[in-house]
């Protein structure tokens, strides 16, 4: 009988601690389950959000709105041939950079650069002029 007791006690034990572990565990269910309502909410808040941005992005992106304040703001019309010039000229009024040696520059990279061009038939690597000098 003594033994009945004691079992009698230890299941009961068990039976409490098993219903505060089943009580604590439903209460964070429950927990969880408000932070979920909680973040779908705020999804669907941020994903209106996201759609009035793209339809106001639409509107002030929409080629017809532009060209309205283009014409209302700034006086642009066609490019007539007498505003081109030929080429050369435009490359003639394009100031020059003045040509520093690699050397110059203590860059050891560059040092062995110009020793190699240096060597070479010194018309730059790959065989090629290395862009425009002054005349």
């Amino acid at each position: 009988m003594r033994y009945l007791t004691a079992l009698n006690v230890v299941l009961l034990a068990g039976l409490v601690a098993f219903t505060v572990v089943l009580y604590v565990r439903e209460l964070d269910t429950r927990q969880a389950e408000r932070e979920i309502r909680q973040l779908k909410a705020e999804i669907a808040r941020e994903e209106e959000t996201l759609r009035i941005l793209e339809v106001e992005w639409a509107t002030l992106s929409s080629p017809v709105r532009i060209e309205r304040l283009v014409r209302r703001h700034l006086a642009l019309g066609p490019v007539a041939p007498t505003h081109m010039a030929p080429l050369g000229m435009v490359l003639d009024g394009l100031p020059l950079r003045r040509h520093v040696p690699h050397a110059a520059t203590g860059d050891p990279l560059a040092a062995l650069i110009s020793r190699l061009e240096a060597e070479g038939s010194g018309a730059g690597i790959g065989g090629a002029s290395q862009g425009r000098t002054a005349r």
